[in-house]
């Protein structure tokens, strides 16, 4: 299964540009940097089974399918010099970036180009009145036509919100809101809301609170079956799984078969939670110490993060440890997970391009070739990125240094970048 890779990092190593790179940065971003989320590539699910069906409400309060009130975000006007702070690239010259103004996240933008130039696609979302929050967008795509959009305020102080996801099959030229969505909070600057499609059909919505008491960590996980139209609430705070632990990770694998990391736990190893449900509940596994340190979690701090998944049953996890030697070692499973592989590796978010070959992101670059068992350096920056591959040798990254932001791009694989000058298309 081919997978694009759409990875954030949040990184403290280092203040300047690497000599290779040395580009030029500009804007004034605000938002910090994004939980890593990579999700699997899209898959045909023709012919499921219904056990693999996810029900939705039938019918809906009439309110619920009031139109989007408010004048719209105002799309921006031909040459205009823009900022991207967050891309996911389809091929090598179609995707997706979200973006704005000094370094504001409120417009959506489409590339046919390899990232020169975007049309400003922002769907017709009602922009903030003047005294209230900016609103920012976290979006998904799979495919040059079709992906979904959700808007969150940037406040510190969660409330409660009504809102809709936005979707498009034509690129963008015309967006669909979805019925009306009630939540208690959506997500803030520190912890935006997560999104995820397995298909054009079936996708994924997380809603986060930030810590709020002892280990905990609130969220709505809400499902859709329809490409968006309609949500149903799969987990509340009140209830369900995975209210306990900041959530490192989610992926699913499948329409039915997900995995979560988590971290900030009173847990005595590494944990991945399951999902075979679709989300509505999640089971935790132990990951085990790694052979030849039996020892490892008893005397070290250690906690999973970037979950991959390629299918219901092959995935990696990697395991960084926040205390003594600090060690990194990735988890490898071909049977979901009953059983584990783990070698050392070098450090960062990892980038699952298919069972083999892994990008291991941060601010030196390493790739592996044979599933983990080796790794390969590729490259040392002085920036901390948002990466988005769409094959072993090309690449692009939304670059953060300090208060400025670039975007780059690779043909070789990572080992040197070229500065882009995006802006709206004519």
């Amino acid at each position: 299964m081919n997978k694009r890779i759409a990875i954030g990092t949040v990184l403290i190593l280092g203040s300047l540009l690497a000599a290779a790179c040395n580009l030029p940065f500009a804007g004034e971003p605000t938002e910090p940097e994004a939980q890593v989320l990579s999700t699997a590539a899209p898959s045909e699910q023709d012919n499921k089974p219904d056990s693999d069906v996810i029900s939705l409400p039938t019918e809906a309060a009439e309110a619920d399918i009031d139109e989007a009130r408010g004048t719209p975000i105002t799309r921006l006007e031909p040459d205009t010099l823009i900022l991207i702070t967050y891309i996911q690239m389809i091929t090598a010259e179609r995707g997706w970036g979200i973006g704005g103004l000094g370094g504001n996240s409120d417009h959506v933008f489409r590339t046919n180009d390899g990232g020169q130039s975007w049309m400003d696609v922002t769907p017709a979302e009602p922009a903030p009145e003047e005294t209230d929050p900016s609103k920012s967008a976290v979006g998904y795509f799979i495919n040059p036509m079709t992906g979904w959009v959700a808007y969150y305020e940037e406040s510190i102080d969660p409330s409660p919100v009504r809102f809709r996801v936005w979707g498009t099959t034509d690129g963008g030229e015309t967006w669909s809101p979805s019925r009306a969505i009630e939540l208690e909070f959506l997500g803030t600057p520190d912890f935006p809301p997560l999104l995820g499609f397995e298909d054009a059909d079936n996708g994924w919505l997380i809603a986060r609170y930030g810590p709020a008491g002892m280990f905990k960590y609130p969220i709505y996980l809400l499902r859709t079956a329809d490409g968006g139209k309609r949500w149903e609430v799969a987990i509340t705070p009140a209830e369900g799984d995975l209210q306990s632990c900041r959530k490192t990770g989610v992926d699913f694998g499948s329409l039915m078969v997900g995995w979560a990391t988590v971290a900030d736990c009173p847990i005595v190893a590494p944990e991945v939670a399951v999902t075979r449900d679709g989300g509505r509940s999640w089971e935790p596994i132990m990951l085990p110490a790694p052979e030849n340190r039996p020892a490892l979690f008893e005397t070290e701090l250690c906690e999973g993060h970037s979950p991959q998944l390629v299918s219901e049953l092959i995935g990696v996890v990697a395991v960084s440890c926040r205390t003594g030697l600090k060690l990194n070692y990735i988890y490898t499973t071909e049977d979901g997970g009953a059983s584990w592989e783990s070698y050392l590796y070098p450090g960062g978010e990892l980038a699952l391009l298919n069972p083999r070959i892994t990008y291991a992101f941060g601010r030196q670059i390493h790739q592996t070739v044979d599933g983990g068992r080796s790794w390969d350096f590729v490259k040392t920056v002085q920036w901390d990125g948002q990466f988005s591959f769409v094959s072993d040798q090309v690449g692009w990254a939304v670059a953060r240094q300090g208060e400025a932001l670039a975007l780059v791009s690779t043909t070789n694989g990572g080992r040197t970048w070229n500065l882009l000058k995006p802006s709206i298309s004519p």
